[in-house]
């Protein structure tokens, strides 16, 4: 521990993030980590009772919990108490590590383009590519081996990290974060059928990346094929996700790993999907609607509705399904008795 770190106390911390203190503020803190992993003289992260378990064989020496928690804490171990832990962890971890500083600068390998425009303060990695009229905003940085294709716009504070590609007359706002390998206005798959063969259709609308978007490792966002591809304002796309030509999603919705939409269809503000969910094509998913993971969406959902399944369903039905499911075993044997009894009292006859 060093001495700015022992410097950093419990009661440091409870202050920092709007908690109470429970027990010897005076401990010092050298760092937040998960309960079954928090190191000697660090604070665990005790979030939910399940991981409670692991609070006997723990080398915290203070805690970060809920109320509803706070009686798991061992005794004479202090603790942060907060209603809410997840955004004071997120408070703390910003203590402990904070963002590195940039300093603008343009590596000699870099290929900058004719009538690129360059904000101040801009970091342009390795062998990174900017076609011609790109405009890549203030303090924006372009990590190794990215292309920006030509007419690109990037808005101010932007991350793309290594091997991001971007193509031609995308449209990306302020303080987006792209992950590496993303792609970015890639064609869409849209084909004609005509005299035996798949004639390609030309992709003519752009791909517009709303601000404050963060979009995960080697996601795809295609281009629109008429008119745009729209990823809202404060969405955040996880990794391995397709969105293809044309989809409109809305402010603030959340995709986690490896989910599918197909062309046209218009998500809502506030859309929740969970992992490996796939939608259909040209459909409408109301504000606030729920996808759980793995559900297959062939169908509109209204606002506010959770669907699950494969074909989906709301999701009450589907658990009414897979209990009624869970029984059919029972009630083929009865089904089966009954037919045996009906077969005996007829060959009695």
């Amino acid at each position: 521990m060093n001495a700015k770190e022992s410097d950093f106390t419990v009661e440091d911390a409870a202050r920092l993030v709007g908690g109470s203190v429970s027990g010897d503020g005076s401990i010092p803190v050298a760092g937040v980590g998960p309960v079954d992993e928090v190191q000697p003289g660090g604070m665990a992260f005790l979030v939910a009772k399940r991981y409670t378990k692991y609070v006997p064989e723990g080398q915290a020496t203070s805690y970060l919990v809920s109320p509803a928690l706070e009686r798991y804490v061992p005794e004479g171990v202090p603790c942060v108490v907060v209603e809410d832990p997840h955004p004071a962890l997120r408070t703390l971890l910003g203590r402990f590590h904070p963002s590195r500083e940039w300093q603008g600068d343009i590596h000699p390998t870099a290929i900058i383009g004719n009538g690129t425009q360059l904000g101040e303060g801009v970091s342009v990695g390795p062998y990174a590519v900017l076609e011609d009229d790109v405009q890549l905003g203030d303090r924006s940085r372009v990590g190794a081996h990215c292309v920006i294709g030509r007419e690109t716009r990037i808005g101010v504070d932007c991350l793309l990290y290594p091997q991001v590609v971007v193509y031609h007359e995308s449209v990306i706002g302020d303080r987006v974060v792209v992950h590496a390998g993303a792609r970015i206005g890639s064609d869409g798959f849209g084909f004609t059928f005509v005299d035996g063969a798949h004639l390609k259709m030309p992709q003519v609308g752009r791909a517009v990346i709303e601000n404050d978007v963060e979009i995960g490792a080697n996601t795809t966002i295609d281009r629109g094929s008429l008119g745009d591809t729209v990823i809202g304002r404060g969405s955040k796309l996880d990794n391995l996700i397709h969105m293809a030509h044309n989809v409109k999603v809305g402010a603030l919705s959340l995709f986690a790993a490896l989910v599918g939409v197909a062309g046209s269809t218009r998500i809502g503000e506030g859309v929740w999907m969970g992992g490996q969910v796939g939608v259909s094509n040209h459909l409408e998913i109301g504000d606030g609607a729920r996808l759980a993971i793995a559900t297959k969406l062939m169908r509109d959902v209204p606002a506010g509705v959770t669907m699950s399944g494969h074909p989906s369903r709301p999701h009450r039905e589907q658990l009414r399904r897979q209990a009624h499911l869970g029984r059919l075993s029972k009630l083929v044997d009865r089904i089966t008795a009954v037919e045996g009894a009906v077969e005996r009292i007829e060959s009695e006859r």
